[in-house]
């Protein structure tokens, strides 16, 4: 039977020693649960990339060098917690991580009655890191959890989850073998613009062919990468982001966040940025974010004065070009050649209505001691 245990404010360090790395641990050994702050899981970040190898679903924004970073700069991410599942107990040499689920604390009032996964603006994946193999024992394990006041409902919710993936049936196998009512609810999308021709984007390169010579720049070294990323922050601080504030270098949090995430994740190979030259000027970038044959488009830019040519929609097709096998995914604002993420959304995983006399009982009592409590009026004075 899996045992569940919670440790809270582990220290963060730096990477996990090796013996908790060992491939030879006991695939029968029991779950256990951990519970950390996401800033707090620096020293189990070798560890954690190698899960995320081996996920259901791989998510480069639960990788170390996105959410570490993440916590580090940007507000958003400081209180997220962590649930981390280990394949044996704290003292097995052996035991290997095999979960990661971010999420929200429930260390607040009027909090649903069930664990939220996190979910932010920059996080364009919400799937968790669950390895393939142990995905529905650990998702049992999980909802199961009782003992530690901050996850004392039953339930689940996930955010920005591709509906169809393996990982949400596995959810609803598990939430089905529970007991727990399981509903999809996809993502409301607002109506897009239509996708631009294969002979627009022709066109459009055609165009800009007429004032010089167009290549395809992809640096492979981490300088040339990082030198990119530059180059890529100042097009997009001398467009219209930049009149309308919202550039990425005219906020100190989000510039160190992205050079530092870009910095992680390329030296895993789960980072690439690309630059259309005209001869020896960049016109348009993009960065990529994933692994394999797949990959998020997560930031691009492009010079205002050949806008008008489109040259963001040119560089998306030529890198479509250089790796046909590859696939980019990517969310409504972008501009780009995939489809829109319209399989994504919530997976809600919640009790199902109490209709035994025992239950209806429990839901009276967990009502009458939340009625006891009753804020304080403020004193009246002047």
């Amino acid at each position: 039977m899996n045992q569940i245990m919670a440790l809270k404010g582990v220290p963060s360090g730096g990477f996990a020693p090796a013996s908790l790395d060992l491939t030879r641990h006991r695939p029968d050994a029991p779950i256990t649960i951990e519970i950390r702050p996401l800033a707090g899981c620096g020293d189990i970040a070798q560890v954690w990339s190698q899960l995320a190898a081996r996920a259901t679903e791989p998510n480069p924004f639960f990788e170390p060098g996105f959410a570490l970073a993440a916590a580090q700069h940007l507000v958003a991410f400081r209180d997220v917690t962590v649930i981390l599942a280990w394949q044996g107990q704290a003292t097995e040499p052996n035991r290997r991580l095999v979960g990661l689920i971010p999420c929200f604390p429930r260390n607040r009032l009027f909090t649903p009655d069930a664990l939220i996964g996190f979910a932010d603006r920059r996080v364009l994946n919400g799937a968790p890191l669950l390895d393939a193999r142990q995905a529905g024992a650990i998702i049992e394990t999980v909802l199961a959890m009782r003992s530690d006041r901050m996850f004392e409902g039953r339930g689940l919710i996930l955010r920005a989850m591709n509906l169809e993936s393996p990982l949400v049936a596995e959810a609803l196998r598990a939430a089905e073998r529970l007991g727990l009512a399981a509903t999809l609810r996809p993502a409301a999308l607002p109506l897009l613009p239509d996708r631009p021709s294969a002979s627009a984007i022709s066109a459009s390169r055609q165009n800009l062919a007429r004032l010089g010579k167009l290549t395809l720049l992809e640096p492979t070294t981490q300088v040339g990468l990082r030198d990119a990323v530059e180059v890529l922050l100042a097009m997009e601080a001398s467009g219209p982001r930049a009149r309308a504030g919202s550039a990425t270098l005219q906020d100190t949090r989000e510039v160190g966040f992205l050079r530092a995430m870009t910095r992680s994740l390329a030296h895993v190979k789960q980072c690439r940025v690309s630059l259309l030259m005209l001869d020896d000027q960049p016109i348009a970038g993009a960065i990529v974010l994933g692994r394999a044959r797949s990959g998020w488009l997560y930031l691009t830019a492009e010079d205002a004065a050949h806008a008008a040519s489109t040259p963001t929609r040119v560089l998306l097709a030529m890198i479509s070009q250089s790796a046909p096998s590859r696939q980019i995914l990517q969310l409504e604002g972008l501009p780009g050649l995939g489809p829109a993420a319209a399989r994504y959304g919530e997976l809600h995983l919640t009790p199902r209505p109490a209709r035994k006399p025992a239950d209806i009982a429990a839901r009276m009592r967990n009502a009458f001691r939340s009625s006891m409590f009753r804020p304080r009026h403020a004193a009246g004075g002047g």
